[in-house]
């Protein structure tokens, strides 16, 4: 897979306005969202996967109204999702240990280690690591979609490029990341000057479909690693 340019996507980002730069975080948002789809992501609840939803829903809404998206409420849906990444990242690594070796205090094993131990050292990679970059990846979209930094929207950007190059490039989804990505940017241009309805609808539909993609990726990949 190609290398992601860090700069040449600043540069062409910022180029745009406020807008135009959201939407296209906003389409690979919403592709790299389908390692949600996982169910060993959706087995620790709902709650996650529904705030992403709603997220989503409300930003894309909002664009196809030619509207911003309301920056109070998003901010908090934003906020209640970083704190749903940090306790998956708990439950994830908690169910990682209790595969891994025997709890101190369960029999004589001279090879039991420490539950505090292990979450210190221990480094998501796999399919939790696909699921956390989709959540971090949704933040900085939608942040960027509530008038914020436009800056948000070129860290979703690189967010999936890399998840995208640590995965099977011949998959969907991952395959057509950085592809997508330029073709996104293209049409934003092109309708810069006429209203983000029209392009918000298409990038949506295509995006939507992508996720499908992201999601098959990442349930190939084992949770502990690739």
């Amino acid at each position: 897979m190609e290398n992601w340019d860090f700069r040449e996507w600043q540069a062409a980002l910022s180029a745009l306005d406020g807008r135009g730069a959201a939407l296209v975080g906003l389409a690979a948002a919403t592709r790299i969202s389908g390692c949600l789809g996982d169910e060993r992501f959706r087995r620790h609840g709902d709650s996650g996967s529904a705030i992403v939803t709603e997220l989503l829903r409300k930003c894309w809404t909002d664009a196809a109204n030619d509207e911003g998206a309301s920056p109070a409420e998003l901010q908090e849906l934003v906020d209640r999702l970083a704190d749903w990444s940090r306790e998956y990242t708990d439950l994830s690594l908690a169910e990682l240990f209790r595969s891994y070796g025997t709890p101190v205090g369960d029999g004589e094993d001279e090879d039991a280690v420490d539950l505090d131990d292990f979450m210190e050292q221990a480094v998501p990679e796999g399919a939790v690591m696909a699921h956390l970059d989709a959540l971090n990846a949704v933040s900085e979209a939608v942040v960027a979609c509530a008038r914020g930094p436009w800056d948000g929207a070129l860290r979703c950007l690189q967010t999936a490029a890399v998840a995208a190059g640590q995965g099977d490039p011949r998959l969907p989804g991952p395959g057509v990341e950085l592809q997508r990505q330029r073709e996104d940017l293209e049409l934003v241009r092109a309708s810069s000057t006429n209203g983000w309805g029209p392009a918000a609808a298409e990038l949506r539909a295509r995006a939507e479909a992508d996720a499908r993609g992201w999601q098959q990726a990442t349930e190939r990949l084992d949770l502990l690693h690739d």
